[in-house]
């Protein structure tokens, strides 16, 4: 039977690890993994959500926390990404199910909000899950000499602590730059 297990990053199985990263390679292509040896660096302490059954990954999401500077304040953002299905065990409820528990620890992680990045299509899976898309363009900066690149995807986000929760409008209204760190 499958169960979803967390997992630091000092304690996420090489077998598991392995599955994500080789899955990683296959769905998002255009990635640069160098090294592709990790869903997310070690250095980002990401928190891994894996359903698995054996040692087999059906679902899988990561999460890591950044201070990010926004309008002024600093906040402590957990993000989330990373998140697939193996295809043969998709519309099975596994995403919903990995993305709930993920979305738990965000709220209870003590982080001021979470993010993430997705395309149009999948608003509406994130917001059955209490994410909520922002109108405001989310942008990348990698190099700090270069000027931030407009990420072409939707920003999602719910809101944890009160600060976060007084922040909200801005977040939701104000473009947000995030740094290039995966």
């Amino acid at each position: 039977m499958a169960q979803v297990l967390i997992f630091p990053a000092d304690r996420f199985p090489a077998t598991l690890n392995w599955q994500a990263v080789s899955f990683m390679r296959v769905e998002w292509p255009f990635i640069d993994f160098r090294p592709p040896y990790q869903t997310y660096p070690a250095t980002l302490r990401p928190m891994h959500f894996a359903l698995v059954e054996d040692d087999l990954l059906i679902s899988y999401a990561a999460t890591f926390r950044l201070a990010l500077d926004h309008q002024g304040t600093t906040y402590q953002m957990e993000m989330l990404g990373n998140v697939f299905t193996f295809p043969g065990t998709r519309r099975q409820g596994h995403g919903g199910q990995i993305v709930s528990v993920a979305t738990e620890h965000i709220l209870h992680s003590g982080a001021d909000a979470g993010a993430l990045l997705c395309g149009p299509d999948l608003t509406q899976f994130y917001a059955h899950h209490g994410w909520q898309p922002a109108s405001a363009d989310t942008l990348v900066r990698g190099d700090p000499a270069a000027e931030p690149a407009k990420l072409d995807a939707v920003r999602m986000m719910v809101f944890g602590s009160d600060r976060g929760i007084a922040g909200r409008e801005t977040f939701m209204d104000s473009p947000m730059q995030v740094p290039l760190v995966w």
